[in-house]
């Protein structure tokens, strides 16, 4: 081979600059004048012939017009191989050949040097060639280096733009990753590419996720030995300990890849760029390694153009995991939406958006189907006896028994409490009035006599048996209604059919309504027009302090005056004002009427009383709940603690998670909270202890038969020490006699309310009472 050109030394100091002298092939035809021109020279000289001028190696050649005209077809092939620069030719020629050597200037030599050669001259001319070819060699370098940079950028971008595509088109993490591998390789025609995690035992081994390109096989070979370490070695544990990218060229031969040089070298791997991926804390928790053949390595500009790749991979990773993390949250939204969280089923929301789905269906007649509104018998004396710990594993077990006999085709959900619901869709015939034709009837039936019967197996409680019931109502579509409230409805009025007959039975709705939904069907359309013209008053009932029987507050109580002068018991009509939505304008209403009726006493000087405000379950889907009030409170120049809001215990079970919500916004407002009813509505005392709540009323049902009935001051005394313990005010409902104050005093409780100590009164005889008190 030819060796790297140099400079011919100083004229004057005839010592070369490098250490290794350049070569000079001296072809001259007399044999006198090539040994005076090497001594002239005094550097490494050759004298190749015919038959080795092809094979010899030199810097520059020196040639007289004879031997350059014998020689031509050997020196053209010579230089046809390289520019001709890099292969120059010094050609000496005496005075009458100087015209012919002239003319051989450019395309077989580059200088001519007339004989009788000086040495000063011959230094001269020698010195330029080989300067002239250093710099056509360096030219030569500089384009190549050119062209490789050139080819790695093309390069890169294509792996850039094909990378992207598959990044937005990814449907998961590790597709993405073995898409983007096979793009390097496909795409960019890079030799390997592949993605490693950190992983293993204490995590000092590498896992290949992706991996793609010609020389795969590098890494199969590797990742196939459990054993081996080998992929953690270099710069994939450089980038994976550091968190930082890092490249480097001749791999082939570097030793600590010595297990697979042999792989590498057949490959043509020669340099290796590594880019950390994904970082969790500190630390990338994956990196991605992409191989070349280029000895010359990764370029600036390739590089930049797949450091931006990899910031879109990353991109790209971050989003889906986000998008996963959404869907997980959603889907965990929508079970706490419409998933009963005690039992499993559907929750009521889900069963009326389900029926009316189903009644939505589009068709030449009505979609058949039934509902099956089922109430426990009994229910409610083992959850009083036994605790709600057992009443929850009761519904827990009724709800599997239930899934258990119904078709596949139906939904079963909880209502509340013990009820529970059963969509029971159903394909007939074509008969349009499914009523009349019996078939759905018949095959409603027998899905109810199912559920009575599995019903009837006794359920094990703390060791014991205990038996239930069920009493079932059952509305068809299209026979009795057509839209989901109403059949709602009707299958609840068919359920206390069932109940006033005895229970453990089901009954269908009946098409000739009986006097009791008669009445009701009055009712309904009088207190349309009572709430049109508020016909409506408060009475307030006070709240004592047991202990020095003085009036501390009072709780605002709706009644319905009646022309006759008797009132009609909010138990006859809240329910109906509750399914018909008429509550929420009830309920706004004394909440107006209970703030100015506080402000009107505390302007009299009766600051220390406290109101409290019965909110209904309809009252708390409303939108700026405690924003309305907060703002009604200030407008009259309330302070937030003079009102307390009352919420039954069923009704914050129905959604726990948005009353709790709800409860905690009245809270942050400065106005208490209080549980009503107690010990009705199944709710945990781990519920219980998360709700800031600061009231606990007990349920008058708990106060019957005291203090004789024992059983009942234990329960009593239990829930009062329960209040106590989580630092909560407890206030017993319904007290009627001396026996039962005093009971309740000893035990500690320390507010309460009853006919002992005042029946619900008007506001002029509470005045009164107030007055004679102070």
């Amino acid at each position: 081979m030819n060796k790297q050109a140099t400079t011919l030394p100083d004229p004057s100091a005839m010592a070369t600059v490098d250490a290794e002298e350049p070569v000079i092939a001296v072809m001259l035809s007399r044999a006198a004048d090539r040994r005076v021109l090497t001594q002239l020279l005094r550097h490494p000289c050759i004298e190749p012939d015919t038959t080795t001028i092809a094979e010899a190696g030199f810097d520059l050649g020196i040639v007289d017009v004879q031997t350059l005209l014998r020689l031509e077809p050997e020196i053209r092939a010579l230089r046809a191989g390289s520019a001709p620069a890099l292969m120059p030719i010094l050609l000496a020629a005496s005075e009458p050949e100087l015209k012919k050597a002239n003319s051989l200037l450019g395309h077989l030599a580059e200088d001519v040097i007339r004989t009788p050669i000086r040495r000063i001259e011959l230094i001269a001319r020698v010195n330029n060639l080989l300067r002239l070819r250093q710099l056509s060699c360096t030219q030569k370098q500089e384009t190549e280096n050119t062209q490789s940079k050139l080819q790695g950028a093309t390069r890169a971008l294509h792996a850039f733009s094909s990378s992207n595509e598959r990044v937005i088109h990814a449907r998961n993490e590790h597709q993405m990753l073995r898409s983007i591998c096979e793009s390097l390789a496909q795409d960019a025609g890079y030799a390997l590419a592949w993605v490693g995690k950190a992983g293993g035992q204490e995590g000092n081994r590498t896992i290949a996720l992706a991996v793609a390109g010609p020389a795969s096989e590098c890494i199969h070979r590797i990742g196939s030995n459990p054993d081996s370490d080998l992929l953690s070695q270099g710069p994939v544990k450089q980038t994976l300990s550091s968190g930082t990218r890092h490249q480097v060229s001749g791999i082939a031969d570097r030793s600590e890849l010595s297990a697979w040089r042999q792989s590498a070298k057949a490959h043509q791997l020669h340099s290796v760029i590594v880019f950390p991926l994904t970082i969790r804390g500190n630390m990338p928790e994956a990196c991605l390694a992409i191989y070349s053949t280029d000895t010359s390595g990764f370029a600036r500009a390739e590089i930049e153009l797949l450091q931006r790749m990899v910031d879109n991979i990353i991109h790209g990773i971050r989003s889906l995991r986000e998008k996963y993390l959404r869907r997980r949250s959603e889907k965990k939204a929508h079970e706490m939406a419409y998933r009963d969280s005690l039992t499993g089923l559907a929750n009521r929301t889900a069963a009326i958006e389900a029926l009316d789905r189903h009644l939505r269906q589009v068709g030449p007649f009505p979609p058949a189907a039934g509902l099956l509104y089922l109430d426990l018998d009994g229910f409610k004396l083992i959850n009083d006896a036994l605790g709600h710990h057992a009443g929850d594993s009761v519904l827990i077990e009724v709800a599997d028994r239930l899934r258990s006999v119904v078709r596949d085709s139906d939904l079963v959900a909880r209502q509340g409490g013990d009820e529970f619901i059963i969509l029971a869709p159903h394909e007939i015939g074509n008969s349009l009035s499914t009523i009349e034709s019996g078939e759905l009837k018949a095959a409603m039936a027998r899905v109810a006599e199912r559920i009575l019967q599995v019903l009837k197996k006794p359920f094990d409680l703390q060791g014991r048996e205990y038996h239930l019931g069920a009493s079932i109502g059952i509305s068809l579509c299209p026979g009795h209604a057509c839209d989901a409230s109403t059949l709602m409805m009707r299958a609840d009025s068919a359920m206390y059919q069932a109940k006033s007959l005895g229970g453990s039975r089901y009954r269908f709705f009946s098409s000739e309504l009986s006097q009791r939904q008669q009445h009701r069907l009055e009712m309904e359309n009088r207190l349309y027009k009572a709430v049109e013209e508020n016909q409506f008053k408060l009475v307030f009932q006070p709240l004592i302090d047991l202990a020095t029987t003085s009036v501390v507050g009072v709780e605002a109580l709706i009644r319905w005056p009646q022309p006759d002068g008797s009132s009609i018991s909010p138990g006859q009509f809240i329910p109906i004002a509750e399914e018909t939505g008429l509550i929420i304008q009830m309920g706004d209403w004394v909440m107006t009427e209970s703030l100015e009726a506080i402000h009107r006493w505390r302007m009299q000087g009766f600051t220390h009383l406290q109101m409290s405000v019965n909110l209904s379950i309809s009252q708390l889907w409303q939108p700026r709940l405690v924003a309305g009030i907060v703002e009604q409170l200030d407008s009259l120049g309330i302070p937030p603690k003079a009102l307390k809001i009352e919420l039954t215990e069923g009704a914050i079970m129905t959604d726990v998670f948005r009353m709790e919500g709800i409860i905690q916004e009245f809270r942050e407002a400065g106005i208490p909270v209080a549980i009503n009813d107690f010990g009705t509505g199944y709710s945990s005392l781990a519920r219980l202890r998360s709700l800031p709540i600061t009231t606990l009323k007990i349920d008058r049902s708990f106060l019957r038969d005291t203090p004789d009935d024992q059983t009942a001051v234990m329960m009593v005394n239990t829930i009062t020490q329960m209040a106590e313990s989580l630092g909560i005010e407890a206030l017993a409902e319904g007290i009627e006699t001396e026996a039962q104050w005093r009971m309740l005093q000893a035990m500690g409780c320390r507010y309460g309310q009853g006919f002992y100590f005042a029946r619900p009164m008007a506001e002029a005889k509470l005045l009164r009472m107030l007055g004679a008190g102070s």
